[in-house]
């Protein structure tokens, strides 16, 4: 898959783990893309390091967009917020009164970063009220999920309002894209299984690596970029046998970020969310 396509999925995965608050995972991922910079990747990561207060980071990161594309007014107005900032943070040692002054001035200031970086990676306007998605949700989701039966071997199945997730208990993959031949039988036994309910389900496929880095000159850039690519096998193998029309897949990758084991090498998988097809 093309290196622009990759890098677009990542940045919104960031996106949205950053406007969830889980700003750590969001500046693991972004990390991993700055082996080519952009201003898009060094605006977004500096957001992200400054919603966690590490102040120096984020004018790093700015400092570099800057340079790749100078005149940038968000980025000049980032950068004059945390100059503004970095005096006050020193005042603080000045006494306990003062101390707790600026610090209500500091955290004011990184407020005003954190409902930028909220704009910033908003996107669509969202349901103002989480009970809208639950009550205008099709009443087909939870009647086939209920339905489903997939007592296979070599998975793990959990199964939550509106959703089955399931993990594979061993490696799919033994390097690369190169599937294992327990991992080919266990995605074509699974994919038989979802065969009755092609139809009516939509699956979401999430890839994953281990943590080493990717030696240079691979058909890989990154982490991400492999993880993307077992999504994509995934997904064809899984498309063939249950015979699930390649619309209601969704693909995204995690990379070594959040794997599913903690050890390395069960991680060369993907994971699997299945939720019912709306209409």
């Amino acid at each position: 898959m093309a290196l622009s396509v990759t890098r677009e999925l990542v940045l919104a995965q960031a996106r949205a783990l950053a406007r969830s608050g889980r700003r750590a995972e969001a500046a693991e991922l972004l990390e991993d893309l700055q082996g080519e910079p952009s201003v898009t990747v060094l605006d977004l990561l500096a957001r992200v390091y400054a919603q966690q207060g590490d102040l120096d980071r984020a004018d790093q990161c700015w400092a570099e967009a800057e340079r790749l594309a100078p005149g940038g007014a968000e980025i000049a107005a980032g950068r004059r917020r945390i100059a503004a900032m970095r005096p006050a943070a020193r005042r603080r040692r000045l006494g306990k009164g003062l101390l707790a002054t600026c610090a209500v001035l500091v955290t004011g200031a990184v407020l005003v970063l954190l409902v930028d970086i909220r704009l910033e990676t908003a996107g669509p306007a969202m349901p103002a009220a989480p009970l809208t998605v639950v009550t205008t949700s099709p009443p087909e989701k939870p009647d086939v999920l209920a339905r489903m039966r997939l007592d296979v071997p070599g998975i793990r199945v959990r199964r939550s309002p509106g959703e089955i997730s399931i993990v594979f208990k061993e490696a799919l993959f033994s390097q690369g894209t190169e599937l294992t031949r327990r991992g080919r039988a266990v995605l074509g036994d699974l994919g038989r299984r979802l065969r009755p309910y092609a139809t009516g389900i939509e699956v979401a496929v999430v890839g994953h690596t281990d943590r080493d880095a990717l030696l240079p000159g691979g058909d890989h850039v990154s982490n991400a970029d492999l993880g993307l690519a077992r999504a994509t096998y995934v997904r064809e193998i899984l498309r063939t046998t249950a015979r699930i029309p390649t619309t209601r897949f969704a693909l995204s990758s995690l990379g070594g970020v959040m794997p599913p084991y903690r050890d390395g090498a069960r991680n060369r998988t993907v994971t699997l969310r299945i939720s019912g097809a709306a209409g």
